[in-house]
């Protein structure tokens, strides 16, 4: 491992130590570490990140889901960025792009759309 200050790198050393898994101390490390990262994510019009350790979440809102899905697009390649030029990376396996949308077609009264669903009793049919 190294440490960088600025423009210093520190030569490399070996870690002895480090945090236990679960410990209280990760996330307060997390929290210091990307905090620069959530510095930049206060310029997003319409947009936010959360961030929690080792689990991050993009969301966008615009009048259509293309224009809302190309904005998180550009905005998580901008954190792949910002991990790149900090020595971390996303794990693509893990990542996934969600697309959350109103329905613009007649709702039934209970608000749940109706797709043509149809009992029949087979019992009863000649």
């Amino acid at each position: 491992m190294s440490i960088r200050v600025d423009d210093h790198v520190s030569p490399p050393f070996p870690i002895l130590s480090g945090t236990p898994q679960g410990s209280p101390l990760s996330p307060i490390l997390s929290a210091l570490y990307t905090s620069s990262l959530l510095e930049m994510a206060k310029s997003w019009m319409h947009s936010d990140l959360l961030l929690y350790i080792d689990n991050r979440a993009i969301f966008s809102v615009s009048a259509t889901t293309g224009v809302a899905t190309e904005k998180a697009c550009v905005l998580y390649q901008m954190v792949l960025s910002w991990l790149r030029e900090n020595g971390l990376r996303a794990d693509p396996e893990k990542s996934k792009l969600m697309v959350f949308a109103k329905l613009r077609r007649k709702m039934h009264l209970t608000g749940a759309e109706i797709l043509g669903a149809q009992y029949r009793d087979n019992a009863n049919m000649n």
